[in-house]
């Protein structure tokens, strides 16, 4: 599906969203729900493609699989946490989503801790 077609659907829900908000807060946030969550599947056919695109990359350079795979998860991380907490924000709870950075950001830090690790390892060894 083409960008543009994303694009005037999110314009349209936007829109909709909006004029239910003043008479029907619940079912606007519904409505964002809903549209963010078919946005995401819409984004399948991407995420396949850049994952294909990083494959070709490993075969090129040979990297480690282990820092590929890491990539890939900080990746759905970020994602999934900007996801969670704009859902948050809209529904007005800002704590939640304040709180939801921070768990992204410290699972992303727990996940990095093997190339963390490896980076130490190949400086002690350089000394």
């Amino acid at each position: 599906m083409s960008i543009g077609i994303i694009m005037a659907l999110l314009i349209v829900a936007m829109v909709l969203a909006l004029s239910l908000k003043s008479r029907n807060p619940e079912i606007s946030s519904l409505v964002s729900i809903a549209v963010c969550i078919v946005i995401v599947f819409l984004c399948v056919e991407r995420i396949r493609t850049i994952l294909s695109g990083m494959n070709r990359i490993i075969n090129y350079i040979h990297i480690d699989r282990l820092y590929i795979g890491i990539l890939i998860k900080l990746i759905g991380i970020a994602y999934i946490c900007e996801f969670a907490a704009g859902i948050s924000k809209d529904a007005g709870y800002q704590a939640i989503a304040s709180q939801i950075e921070l768990v992204g950001k410290l699972t992303m830090l727990m996940v990095s801790m093997p190339v963390l690790m490896q980076v130490l390892n190949t400086i002690l060894e350089l000394l």
